[in-house]
């Protein structure tokens, strides 16, 4: 994988009815992180098209059908939220598994910051919902500001062994075997 570059990573286009190709400029870990739909209507991979000519900038969605003239197309990346390497004590630390474990971070980041999209509305266009996060110095939950009208409250936390949300500052990386360290799909980002 290469350096990450700021991407937006949904793209909407208007079919004109006998166009089959539609090219997104934005990359993906796999292939299952695609989403493609026609009218808000899901399509699914293998069946109704392919995706061509995937490289680290982005490919094609080739239908077998071209939809229909005035149909909005839409193709976006949802990235799958896994931990798929997991480095044993002394073993190796590869650099491409490294790579791309960091590369797939920064696209569920950059899909966070530019919303998840979570259909569209009746002309075509994408449904954002968006997620704004707000900590107080001196109070003690995180707000979280969604869009979509059901905002939420996160109790901080100070424990290394209670679940939660934690904000403050930290002068290192926990050591491993501290209480802080969490099972698979725990992440700490630095911001």
């Amino acid at each position: 994988m290469l350096t990450t570059n700021t991407e937006i990573p949904y793209v909407n286009l208007e079919a004109d009815g006998t166009q089959t190709s539609f090219t997104f400029n934005f990359s993906t870990v796999e292939e299952v992180d695609i989403y493609v739909l026609v009218d808000a209507i899901l399509h699914i991979n293998g069946i109704s098209y392919t995706i061509e000519n995937l490289t680290d900038e982005g490919g094609e969605i080739v239908f077998r059908n071209a939809p229909d003239s005035g149909a909005m197309v839409l193709i976006l990346r949802r990235t799958t939220t896994s931990q798929n390497v997991d480095y044993g004590d002394y073993a190796s630390f590869p650099a491409e598994t490294h790579e791309w474990n960091l590369d797939k971070i920064t696209y569920i980041l950059q899909e966070l910051v530019n919303g998840v999209i979570i259909g569209e509305d009746g002309e075509g266009n994408p449904i954002v919902l968006t997620f704004d996060l707000e900590s107080i110095e001196g109070e003690s939950y995180v707000r979280i500001t969604n869009s979509g009208g059901t905002d939420a409250t996160i109790p901080r936390w100070t424990s290394g062994n209670a679940a939660g949300v934690f904000h403050g500052e930290i002068g290192a990386a926990p050591a491993d075997g501290s209480a802080t360290q969490k099972e698979d799909g725990y992440v700490w980002i630095e911001v």
